[in-house]
């Protein structure tokens, strides 16, 4: 979410500052009081709105007490915030695979997130992906052809040129680079 951040700082190319931070680390906060007053938006929406950024192991912004649990609309946002801002193009970055930030949300930010509703954007979209054609990150083109349950950010791929069929929950060194 965006709300009251301004543009050069969202299309800002060179390292943030503490300044910056702060500003960015208040968007929640704002955007919270433009829609406090309404009638028409749910008080569980409205505080999803303030915590979205917030995390379950007490870090995040606004700084929230550990011991506050967040509403399920706060950690669905959450989620789709990160995932949403990690698969799209930056100034500063490129975008990266849905597959690896699926991955980096489930592995290496565990304890951060709702379990079940990382677990539930894993099973939704491995649904879609099958057929899918993807770029390895060694340059093969291949499609996915079937996404085991156990390890779905690591689905099994045949190579287009070749036939070659790869289990990328096996060989772990390749990972899907792109969806074409």
């Amino acid at each position: 979410m965006s709300i009251k951040l301004p543009p050069r700082l969202l299309n800002k190319r060179e390292s943030l500052t503490a300044d910056d931070y702060k500003e960015i680390h208040a968007h929640p906060i704002f955007s919270y009081k433009m829609i406090k007053d309404s009638s028409i938006i749910k008080d569980s929406v409205k505080v999803a709105v303030l915590e979205h950024h917030g995390r379950l192991d007490g870090t995040g912004y606004p700084k929230r007490l550990k011991t506050k649990p967040m509403n399920l609309f706060s950690k669905i946002i959450a989620v789709a915030d990160v995932f949403h801002a990690m698969t799209s193009e930056r100034a500063y970055r490129k975008k990266q695979s849905p597959f690896k930030v699926l991955e980096m949300i489930f592995h290496d930010d565990f304890g951060k997130f709702d379990i079940a509703v990382v677990k539930t954007l894993l099973s939704s979209f491995a649904n879609f992906s099958i057929g899918s054609r993807v770029k390895l990150n060694n340059g093969f083109i291949a499609e996915i052809i079937f996404i085991d349950a156990g390890s779905q950010t690591r689905p099994v791929v045949k190579v287009m040129d070749s036939g070659q069929i790869i289990n990328l929950g096996i060989n772990r060194e390749l990972y899907i680079e792109e969806i074409l």
